[in-house]
């Protein structure tokens, strides 16, 4: 019984553990995100034909997003929560919307096949989010709770 009490102590330390690192490396990205942000503005004021430096700064916005809807999950994961596998759909759509938005000021011209596959990949990403948000709105139903 003792070396299950001694396995469970060293798995809440490492867990802990792991949370900080996961916490100051979603601070530090944060960071790092936010000053991209205002360095992709300054380029479209100063350098890049505005339109090209704006797209850049939206798609790096998106990232912004995409990091604070992390962090909010992570607080919620640290008051004792679940973590909402929509979240991670929601990240990876982001993602590749971003990608979406920064082909027509790329370097090089996308083909119709890399169009297709990029409008493709967010519509399976869109369907399987919807698909996993009804299904979880249909799970809160059937225990009757509201929430949206």
């Amino acid at each position: 019984m003792e070396h299950i009490e001694w396995a469970e102590r060293l798995l809440n330390r490492t867990n802990q553990f792991a949370r900080i690192i996961i916490s100051l490396a979603l601070v530090m990205a944060t960071g790092l995100i936010t000053a991209a942000f205002f360095h992709d503005i300054y380029l479209a004021v100063t350098v890049h034909p505005f339109m090209t430096g704006f797209m850049h700064a939206i798609g790096v916005l998106l990232l912004l997003w995409t990091m604070v809807e992390l962090i909010n999950t992570e607080v919620r994961l640290l008051r004792g929560g679940s973590v909402d596998i929509s979240i991670f759909i929601e990240v990876a759509l982001v993602v590749i919307l971003r990608e979406i938005i920064l082909l027509p000021v790329a370097d090089i011209r996308p083909t119709w096949i890399v169009l297709g596959k990029w409008t493709g990949a967010a519509f399976l990403l869109g369907l399987t989010y919807f698909l996993v948000r009804q299904g979880q709105r249909w799970g809160r139903e059937r225990k009757g709770i509201n929430q949206p």
